[in-house]
């Protein structure tokens, strides 16, 4: 499982359009790194832009196509997006009320992990979860997954989730990948 925002593609606070998407370095070599042992290739993604009213799902799509657009030209390829479009914050200009919600799809909640575990029949606890925040690794804590926290995405301070120790910290997905190789995992 791999978070997208500062892990797959350059953080840029909220993308709301192909344009502004850029892959991180060495990520469509991890990826393509990923495709060859075998394992599946998951996204599971927060876009609370959508709830904000800033991108639609169409634009969403959008963007996810050029992600996999620009890993496919590179020879790397995703088995599946999962993105959550909700936000419990309310009051921005332009937002969608219906989306403005508590769920079990935003990360840290696991909602998208087990979409993905049924569809896939995935054992989460031979599962990575791989993020740039302190977030997404408790998202993979919760789910039963290892963890590696990037540091080099986000700058999102550690505090916000302080109990949400990985099992590694690399500085990119690339390291990611080839340490949870290293380690026989």
């Amino acid at each position: 499982f791999l978070d997208r925002d500062g892990t797959i593609n350059k953080y840029a606070g909220f993308i709301t359009a192909p344009e502004q998407l850029v892959l991180e370095e060495g990520a469509s070599e991890a990826i393509k790194l990923i495709n060859k042992l075998g394992y599946l290739t998951i996204v599971v993604t927060n876009q609370p832009q959508v709830a904000r009213g800033d991108v639609s799902i169409d634009d969403l799509r959008a963007i996810h196509n050029k992600l996999e657009t620009d890993l496919g030209k590179d020879g790397a390829y995703i088995d599946a997006i999962y993105f959550c479009p909700h936000h419990p914050d309310k009051g921005f200009p332009g937002e969608r009320e219906e989306l403005k919600i508590e769920c079990d799809c935003r990360k840290p909640a696991i909602g998208l992990l087990l979409k993905a575990k049924e569809r896939f029949n995935i054992d989460l606890s031979r599962s990575w979860f791989i993020g740039d925040t302190t977030r997404d690794i408790q998202t993979g804590l919760n789910a039963g997954c290892k963890t590696v926290f990037l540091t080099s995405g986000n700058d999102e301070p550690i505090i916000r989730f302080p109990e949400a120790t990985p099992d590694y910290r690399c500085k990119s997905l690339k390291e990611a990948v080839e340490t949870i190789i290293k380690n026989g995992c």
